[in-house]
């Protein structure tokens, strides 16, 4: 009696320990040990592989191998063998141990890496954070330079600490994606906002435009998209010595957004363009040794935008500046048209083309019509610097029903010499369409309810008075954070563990609560979750988190315990002032029965 050749070669067949089965040219099932059948029970046949779902490599020399599941939840190493007769041999290995080893040994590099930078981070926070406060006071010329250089290497290692530490989450694939409501163009001005300071220190304008019809509102991860900006916009700020950065949204066919950070900075070299979003790779090695980095701040963009679904890319000439795009899909995107102005003239007074095509066109999309200064405008947007000419003031005021400062939002002094040098109306930059509406109708004389603070609060101290429960382990930051505030006016109490700040908002009175995410005995979180169970005086004060860790993920758990907003040490003067600002619009009712 003859046997078929498939099956002849394997006498001790159903003795193998692994799964091996004969298959098909196909992928019908021809054979299979008892292994094999215990392991993958579903039915096998031409449309359904045994690996299921997973793409096997193509044959090299009549064989592959490659990594797949199986549905009890095993991982297998397979081998597939192409018979003389046409026939495939596929054998499977149990690497469950190996594959869990290896998760196990990833989650651990993880959270050394997560440690480390957070021990790290903690003496650079308080060198950093001393550094602005002697930044604050009069130094002398040698002693100014100094403190920069002291802040601009920090902020370079602070950098570099965060950029590894997000490269190793996202490596453990601790890209846990979000979906909720929120608001695209708020996201850019956001990352606008927190990299503007750095910009004014180089003379570089930041700015947003939207492109034709945009929506108000989008379903994602808010989350991730500003991570993706504020690496591509960072990245631009840092790689660009004159002009601007430029964060644009416009609007793609099929639900999808792209999202451009456009600088005019040197460009990219063509040959480099494609190795660009790689890990580790920088396309100029002159220009990075100049400003440092790790090569990880566009890989990490490339495997976020993939993980939403989306995808990068660049275009760029030498000496032209580069444009990065990320284009992302968003569900449920709802439009609503912008306030109108009803064709209000407006021009634009400013030397920098950045921040004049920003303004014209954030104007234009308002219904207004962008003129020329000498064009009988009703509102001049002017661009306040230090050697602003009281003649040029004066020829403005002339030439238009209303003139408005613009002034950046970190020199709040600013704000004094334009209203010294007689221009009334102010708006801060990076400017916000909904505030430039406010602005615009209030200097016109129309009835507007604005968001912007009255001139009575701006004239004094907008925090005067403010009652803060400040809770901060670290007594430098301690120091730090209580210093900025009470220099505004604030009365700050202080305490060192979260149970402390516990029992000091059941008891006592605050407009803020400022609370730092790891502290002893009792952390911010649970610390934020029991203040708001409580039916203390300050239950519902606004609670602000301050942390080390700038990740996405203490963000997200600051907001589900029950806080407002979140600071990442090292805490900068201008962002802690504005948050408490914020707030001061917000009184805590229970300040008023407490009085």
């Amino acid at each position: 009696m003859s046997w078929p050749a498939t099956a002849s070669a394997f006498d001790a067949f159903d003795a193998l320990p692994d799964p091996v089965a004969i298959l098909a040219a196909d992928g019908a099932l021809v054979r299979a040990n008892p292994a094999f059948r215990a392991t993958f029970k579903h039915w096998i046949g031409p449309r359904r592989a045994p690996w299921g779902r997973v793409i096997p490599p193509p044959f090299e020399n009549k064989e592959r191998r490659f990594d797949a599941p199986a549905p009890d939840g095993r991982h297998f190493e397979w081998v597939e063998r192409i018979l003389p007769d046409g026939a495939r041999l596929a054998a499977a290995r149990d690497i469950t141990r190996h594959v869990t080893a290896a998760e196990d040994a990833l989650r651990a590099k993880t959270t050394l890496f997560a440690t480390l930078t957070h021990e790290l981070r903690t003496p650079l926070n308080g060198i950093l954070g001393m550094a602005g406060l002697l930044e604050l006071g009069k130094l002398e010329p040698n002693a100014a330079s100094y403190v920069d250089a002291i802040k601009q290497s920090g902020e370079h290692l602070l950098d570099l600490i965060t950029e590894i530490l997000d490269y190793s989450r996202i490596e453990a694939g601790h890209i846990a994606l979000d979906s909720a409501p929120f608001d695209p163009e708020g996201i850019m001005q956001d990352v606008a906002e927190l990299l503007s300071p750095k910009a004014h220190a180089k003379g570089l304008e930041v700015v947003v435009t939207l492109r034709g019809e945009t929506p108000a509102q989008v379903v994602g991860d808010e989350g991730r998209l500003r991570q993706i900006l504020f690496n591509l916009a960072g990245n631009a700020v840092k790689f660009t010595e004159s002009g601007g950065v430029t964060i644009e949204l416009a609007r793609r066919p099929d639900d999808r957004l792209r999202f451009s950070v456009r600088d005019t900075g040197p460009g990219v070299p063509p040959d480099k363009q494609a190795l660009i979003f790689e890990e580790f790779t920088q396309a100029d090695a002159g220009v990075a040794r100049r400003h440092g980095g790790t090569g990880l701040g566009l890989a990490i963009v490339r495997r976020l935008a993939r993980a939403m679904g989306g995808e990068v890319g660049l275009t760029s000439r030498l000496g032209a500046g580069a444009s990065f795009w990320v284009e992302l899909p968003f569900e449920n995107a709802r439009y609503a048209p912008p306030q109108n102005l009803g064709g209000v003239r407006v021009a634009a007074a400013t030397q920098s083309p950045t921040l004049m095509h920003s303004l014209r066109a954030a104007a234009a999309s308002l219904g207004c019509i962008p003129v020329e200064e000498d064009e009988q405008p009703d509102v001049i947007l002017f661009d306040w610097r230090d050697d602003a000419d009281a003649e040029q003031i004066e020829a403005l005021k002339r030439n238009a029903r209303a003139v408005i400062a613009v002034c950046a939002q970190e020199k709040r002094d600013h704000i004094k010499q334009a209203r010294d040098a007689g221009l009334e109306h102010y708006i801060l930059k990076p400017v916000r369409r909904r505030s430039l509406v406010e602005r615009i109708e209030l200097a016109l004389g129309r009835d507007v309810i604005a968001s912007a603070e009255p001139r009575e609060r701006e004239q004094n101290r907008p925090l005067a008075g403010m009652r803060v429960l400040l809770a901060e382990d670290n007594p430098i930051n301690a120091l730090l954070a209580r210093t900025l505030l009470t220099r505004e006016g604030c009365v700050v109490s202080a305490v060192q563990d979260g149970q402390e700040a516990v029992d000091a908002a059941a008891s006592g009175v605050y407009d803020l609560i400022l609370l730092d995410i790891r502290m002893p005995r009792l952390d911010g979180l649970e610390a934020a979750q029991r203040i708001r169970a409580g039916q203390g005086a300050s239950a519902r004060a606004p609670i602000v988190a301050l942390t080390a860790d700038a990740g996405e993920a203490e963000r997200v758990q600051a907001l589900q315990a029950g806080m407002d907003d979140f600071i990442t040490k090292p805490i900068d003067a201008t962002r802690l002032l504005a948050v408490a600002e914020r707030f001061t619009g917000r009184p805590n009712p229970a300040t008023f029965a407490g009085e």
